[in-house]
């Protein structure tokens, strides 16, 4: 199972797992794997899941805004250097306590503040006892750093090392599996006001290392390191499943000979501007265009590229407008679920959608996604937003799941 970021929307991996199992506990659901590949708001929710919350409780801690809050805590005013209440006239620069985000953690989830993340496969019973990789960035090296709870994974760099120049070297003790969450849900610049500091110990030495959010290594959507993981540690791709949960993911059609009943509709190509280009950049490690660590997953699992595959299950809503006929022409207009204003807010709404109106909303498309009434994403489709390659309602792809997950 692999589990994208973003932020609050993550509630809706919570919703599509319960539609998927019922309102069970944690455990329950983690014992249908083998891995669990999961960044920011998804490796949240896999921590709800291993702390053995039920898939209730895992949605109240998104829902209710006071746990929100200890999540998304906001920096004071006087809290911030001159320099980000200048940028925030601009809506650019940090808003929340990275902090107090790691108390708040401690807080919501208590066994697994103390509990090393080697340890966390265990809590799980039944024959499967899944391992976990959540994924951050380290903020020096400037690239991915995965936390695992399998140190003997053959895909651990040490292990290379080990293995290739018989060199064994003293490594850090293993974080606990908050710490690693702490790290993989630290977006910067627009988000947190510094990187996730953790502290680990080789031997009897003291050693601080930094963190972001691991979507700045282009693992937002983590599955291609999950489907990775896996065939490094042996298992073939014909005999690889995967379940990947998104957290809605938002297509625009380019402005071609269709009309459009708004112009916010269709893909708009305003001169760039370095106020623009700053705002877009800050947030666009939250994209996944062109879909691509689906893509190459799907790819190296189905080589053939079947329209639709049993084995690998993307589900995730996806926001885009309706191509309807109006007064005989063909139209790009709003999914008669929202008026005009709800679906905007839709196509703007950041992954800290903190306000309990946003979450709201969040909650709404995801009930009607799992009813069928707005689409499920693809992994590909043409410029028209029509599905290619996947499955184009959340049902199909649970007939498929079921085929294998509830076995």
């Amino acid at each position: 199972m692999s589990l994208d970021g973003g932020g609050v929307w993550s509630l809706i991996q919570v919703k599509a797992l319960k539609a998927i199992f019922g309102d069970v506990k944690g455990l329950e659901v983690l014992g249908h794997f083998d891995l669990v590949v999961a960044n920011s708001g998804g490796s949240l929710v896999a921590a709800g899941l291993a702390e053995d919350y039920s898939l209730s409780d895992i949605e109240h801690l998104f829902l209710d805004r006071e746990i929100r809050s200890k999540v998304f805590a906001p920096i004071g005013f006087w809290q911030r250097d001159w320099v980000t209440r200048l940028t925030r006239l601009f809506n650019i620069g940090p808003k929340y306590s990275a902090e107090a985000k790691y108390r708040g953690l401690q807080l919501l989830l208590p066994t697994l503040s103390q509990m090393p993340l080697t340890a966390v496969p265990a809590r799980v019973p039944g024959p499967r006892r899944p391992h976990f990789l959540i994924v951050a960035f380290d903020y020096y090296r400037n690239r991915a750093r995965f936390f695992r709870s399998n140190m003997g994974s053959a895909a651990k760099s040490y292990n290379l090392l080990h293995k290739r120049r018989g060199n064994v070297k003293r490594l850090p003790e293993p974080a606990t599996f908050v710490q690693a969450v702490h790290a993989a849900t630290n977006a910067p610049v627009n988000y947190f006001d510094k990187p996730a500091q953790l502290t680990f110990h080789i031997g009897d030495r003291e050693v601080r290392r930094h963190y972001w959010d691991g979507a700045i290594g282009g693992y937002n959507n983590p599955v291609l390191a999950a489907v990775v993981e896996a065939i490094s540690n042996g298992i073939a791709p014909a005999d690889l499943h995967v379940l990947s949960i998104g957290t809605g993911i938002k297509y625009l059609p380019k402005q071609d000979v269709f009309s459009t009943a708004y112009e916010e509709l269709v893909i708009r190509f305003d001169k760039p501007d370095f106020t623009k280009d700053l705002i877009k950049m800050t947030s666009a490690i939250l994209g996944d265009p062109p879909d691509a660590a689906s893509f190459m997953s799907y790819t190296i699992l189905e080589p053939q590229l079947p329209a639709r595959s049993s084995r690998f299950v993307r589900i995730s809503p996806v926001i885009q407008p309706r191509l309807t006929v109006l007064d005989g022409v063909p139209t790009w207009d709003v999914p008669a679920e929202f008026s005009f204003p709800e679906f905007n807010r839709l196509l703007h709404l950041d992954m800290d959608a903190v306000r309990d109106e946003d979450v709201a909303l969040i909650d709404r498309l995801a009930g009607y996604w799992l009813s069928g009434d707005m689409l499920n994403q693809p992994i590909r489709n043409d410029k028209y937003l029509r599905c290619l390659l996947g499955h184009n309602t959340f049902s199909e792809a649970l007939d498929d799941l079921k085929t294998w997950i509830l076995d």
